[in-house]
C-alpha cells in the first residue's frame, strides 16, 4: 500500500513552497504528516523528498504483516496524538540542511528502526563546470 501526497498549492509544489532558508519549522500539514506516521505507523517508511530547500514530495509505504503465531488484530491505527514525538525535532533538524535530496523514516514494529538522509550536491558548489572529471 502506497500513498503518495502531493499539493498543487504553495506547501509542497511551485516556487512558494517551504523553503528551508526562509523558515525553520516546516508548515504545520507536513509536521502533522511526520507525526502522525511516527505514532501510527508499524511497519513501512515515510520519504521526504526536497528540491531547492522545498518539499516537493512525501511518499509513505506502510507494511501490515499478518502472522497466524500471534493472532494479532488491530493493524490500524486511527486518530492524532496531541503529543509530539521525540524524534520530530531531530528530523526537521535534518531538513535544514538539505537542498536537494531525501529523508528516509523507516518504521520496524512501531519503533523507528533508522533515518536515512540522502544529500545531491550542484557541481557548481563545488567550482565544477560538470564537463567530466
Amino acid at each position: 500500500m502506497q500513498n503518495v501526497l502531493e499539493s498543487s498549492g504553495d506547501i509542497w509544489r511551485g516556487g512558494k513552497g517551504w523553503s528551508i532558508s526562509s523558515s525553520k519549522q516546516p508548515p504545520f500539514p507536513v509536521i502533522e504528516i511526520i507525526n502522525h506516521f511516527l505514532f501510527t505507523a508499524d511497519n513501512g517508511f515515510l520519504i521526504l523528498t526536497l528540491q531547492d530547500g522545498i518539499i516537493v514530495k512525501i511518499e509513505k509505504t506502510e507494511k501490515y504483516i499478518i502472522s497466524s503465531k500471534d493472532g494479532k488484530t488491530g493493524y490500524i491505527k486511527y486518530g492524532k496524538s496531541s503529543m509530539v514525538h521525540p524524534l520530530q525535532k531531530k528530523i526537521i533538524a535534518e531538513l535544514e540542511h538539505i537542498q536537494y535530496g531525501q529523508i528516509v523514516i523507516r518504521i520496524n514494529n512501531g519503533k523507528v528502526e533508522q533515518i536515512e538522509k540522502t544529500e545531491k550536491r550542484r557541481l557548481g558548489e563545488f567550482g565544477l563546470d560538470g564537463s567530466g572529471i
